[in-house]
């Protein structure tokens, strides 16, 4: 049961991450000055992506805090470190993003200590 939450809250976050960056490519992103910043948060906060984002944030709480009074904190907090490479593999995907090669090697190096401390 703990592992599930960790991971229902590991796929909403990454998940509202990538909603977060559709929201704000859609609404021209934060602006560079203080007369646009309410057209920017009115924009924001009528976004469907924004909003999507803000709920599956909401989700990702809920479910970790169910998952921290069942299991170690020390424990489980390295496993949302595979957010990063979810995130990274989408925003490939789905954003054309230049994840480069030393990125991987750093994810592959989090993966590689996720899977040490969940030996543990």
């Amino acid at each position: 049961m703990v592992y599930l939450l960790v991971f229902i809250s590991i796929g909403a976050m990454t998940a509202a991450q990538l909603l977060l960056k559709k929201g704000v490519l859609q609404t021209g992103g934060f602006p560079h000055s203080l007369s646009e910043l309410g057209r920017f948060f009115l924009d924001a906060g009528t976004n469907g992506y924004i909003i999507s984002a803000i709920f599956l944030s909401l989700i990702t709480a809920l479910a970790w805090i169910l998952a921290l009074s069942k299991a170690e904190l020390s424990h489980i907090y390295p496993f949302m470190a595979l957010s990063y490479v979810l995130v990274a593999l989408f925003s490939l995907l789905i954003f054309k993003e230049d994840v480069t090669a030393l990125r991987w090697v750093g994810i592959i190096v989090i993966c590689v200590g996720v899977f040490l401390v969940s030996r543990s």
